[in-house]
């Protein structure tokens, strides 16, 4: 084949067969580029006059037009395939909104009766809240994971909840099940350690936030990394809730700053680890590299935590 010419099927390759994406090898596609030909997957694709077009195609097309592309809701839709508008693929996702709620119920039936507004502070304390000295002194350090699983209040528990389902709903049929656990506890566990470290000693403090921050990371850095492609339209979008939050998160005084900046450098270093600094895709299979990488993350944590421990005094 002609260099100089569009990318053609080579023989034996027929509308039946299944094709790869050219730039993910592990998706399997039906839909080609309407300009040079080349397979794209649902990710890659983006609607043209004609068909849909490759992010090379349309990065060309750019070049030589100063005019911008206008998407259309529908198209929206259909490229984000269920992800923020509501995705049927997210079952871990619904699983740990399930969870929380549990512990959420237990809490309301421990405190025999407290006020589901604001649960007393022992109720949180006796069930896994994080405190410091219980963890430094006591060595419960089971109290840095316990945490993301227990909240103050019913408006509390209601709108992280519908955070991680927005968040997961989205990143979860994108990273996999198995890589969106990792960042999800990668962030929740780095969120409690620096709260920990660096939080005020004697305050407990709960919540799934740390976990959230770090998917809200996660999918900024999904989309900076795939900034050539459709996934990159919501660059913008999602920076501004990531700075929104931060904002709300210094400005509001019942607010754990460290949990969520702890939370939020967790779930990116956990999402940078996955994807080896942007060398792979989120969605590859999870090999030897990913795991050494995760580790490495952790055991930075890890080692926040036992500085903590070994320098702390009342």
């Amino acid at each position: 084949m002609d260099q100089d010419q569009p990318y053609e099927r080579v023989a034996g390759d027929f509308a039946g067969d299944a094709q790869h994406c050219y730039r993910h090898p592990s998706r399997e596609t039906g839909v080609s580029c309407s300009n040079c030909g080349r397979p794209i997957c649902y990710e890659c694709m983006t609607p043209a006059a004609v068909g849909f077009r490759c992010p090379d195609c349309i990065a060309e097309q750019r070049r030589n037009s100063g005019r911008a592309r206008v998407i259309t809701r529908s198209q929206t839709r259909s490229r984000w395939q269920g992800g923020m508008l509501g995705s049927t693929h997210a079952p871990v996702t619904r699983v740990l909104i399930g969870l929380n709620v549990v512990a959420f119920i237990i809490e309301v039936f421990v405190a025999a009766g407290g006020s589901m507004g604001g649960l007393s502070t022992k109720t949180l304390v006796d069930l896994g809240a994080l405190f410091t000295p219980y963890i430094a002194v006591n060595h419960e350090y089971w109290r840095l994971i316990t945490p993301m699983f227990l909240h103050a209040g019913l408006m509390h528990i209601f709108f992280n909840m519908i955070s991680l389902y927005f968040l997961g709903s989205y990143l979860e049929p994108v990273a996999g099940w198995k890589k969106f656990l990792v960042i999800y506890f990668i962030a929740g566990f780095a969120g409690n350690v620096l709260a920990f470290a660096i939080g005020p000693a004697l305050v407990p403090m709960v919540g799934a936030s740390t976990s959230i921050f770090g998917l809200l990371g996660a999918l900024f850095l999904y989309s900076l990394h795939n900034r050539h492609t459709f996934a990159g339209q919501a660059l913008r979008s999602i920076g501004f809730w990531l700075v929104l939050n931060l904002v709300f998160t210094f400005l509001y005084s019942g607010v754990s700053w460290q949990g969520h900046i702890g939370g939020l450098l967790g779930g990116m270093a956990a999402f940078e680890a996955l994807t080896l600094a942007g060398r792979k895709d989120i969605d590859a299979p999870f090999e030897g590299a990913d795991l050494a990488a995760v580790a490495v993350v952790v055991g930075v944590i890890v080692a926040v935590a036992w500085w903590r421990v070994t320098t702390f005094t009342l």
